[in-house]
């Protein structure tokens, strides 16, 4: 088939218009010879993404902007070794930041039966974090970014809301406190990233990730899923040893800060006004249900 417009020729900084579609690219109809046009499905100040027509289904193509540029060498080292927990990979550049993978189904917030898929999903995910302690030093060297305790408590130095600054004190403290040995922690874990298809549920949308606390995933999870957050906090634990459980709230607490920090890099690196906006509602969140309790 010969290339037909659709695809990524920019750099990973770069970024067209909203809904321009790039030149196209040879790297996609090497991997994938009968693809037809890519789509654009969602051009955000992180990433834009392309649903790549197949005979009988799709693939789909992410390119990530700078702010994210290590998600497709973080994707296929995990996919590498846990291709039972994320979507197949069929290729990744990471010099142009770009990362082709396979249909992965459904997410799981379409589901009628929620709960259950993420029964399934949140022992394989901890299982992967646990696995994932011993690269840490890989990661952090690939770009994700360093949000681990030691990490944090320096970042409370240089605040990036003074409305925080009462509670810097206890955030160090509570930083103390987390002695699981850090991980790769998704960081926008819900279910619109967590996909089921034939049996399989596959974590995906890994732009997110920081190297941190491995409870800290939990606090995206349980605040959009508040009806089920007891069994799901449960089901995650499980897979924890027990002498590790008594860390979960001083984990939470911290991933609160640790998520405003995650927005601010966003904002700052974008520019992008919506950005800014969900780093308010994070500090917003934080002051009103961690500072105050």
């Amino acid at each position: 088939m010969t290339p037909g417009p659709g695809l990524v020729q920019c750099a990973a900084e770069c970024r067209p218009l909203p809904g321009q579609v790039p030149s196209a690219d040879p790297w996609l109809y090497e991997r994938l010879p009968e693809a037809g046009e890519p789509e654009l499905v969602h051009d955000l100040p992180w990433s834009a993404v392309w649903r790549v027509p197949l005979p009988g289904g799709a693939a789909w193509l992410k390119r990530c902007h700078a702010v994210q540029a290590h998600e497709p060498a973080l994707t296929a080292a995990l996919a590498a070794r846990w291709p039972d927990r994320l979507p197949g990979l069929l290729g990744h550049d990471p010099g142009r930041s770009l990362l082709l993978l396979a249909d992965a189904g459904s997410p799981v917030r379409a589901f009628g039966d929620a709960l259950e898929a993420w029964r399934a999903v949140l022992p394989l995910y901890a299982e992967l974090q646990q696995g994932e302690s011993a690269h840490v030093d890989d990661h952090l060297a690939a770009g994700v970014p360093d949000q681990r305790a030691e990490a944090l408590a320096a970042a409370l130095e240089e605040l990036p809301d003074e409305r925080l600054r009462p509670f810097a004190r206890g955030l160090v403290e509570l930083c103390g406190e987390l002695t699981v040995a850090p991980t790769v922690q998704h960081d926008d874990l819900h279910g619109g990233n967590v996909f089921a298809r034939d049996g399989r549920v596959v974590v995906l949308d890994w732009g997110d990730t920081v190297i941190g606390h491995p409870f800290a995933t939990m606090l995206v999870t349980l605040r959009i899923n508040e009806e089920i957050a007891g069994p799901l906090r449960e089901a995650y634990l499980e897979a924890w040893p027990r002498d590790t459980h008594a860390q979960f709230d001083a984990a939470y607490r911290v991933a609160a800060f640790s998520r405003i920090l995650s927005w601010k890099r966003i904002a700052d690196a974008t520019r992008d006004p919506k950005s800014y906006e969900s780093l308010e509602r994070n500090v917003e969140w934080f002051l009103e249900n961690v500072a105050s309790s």
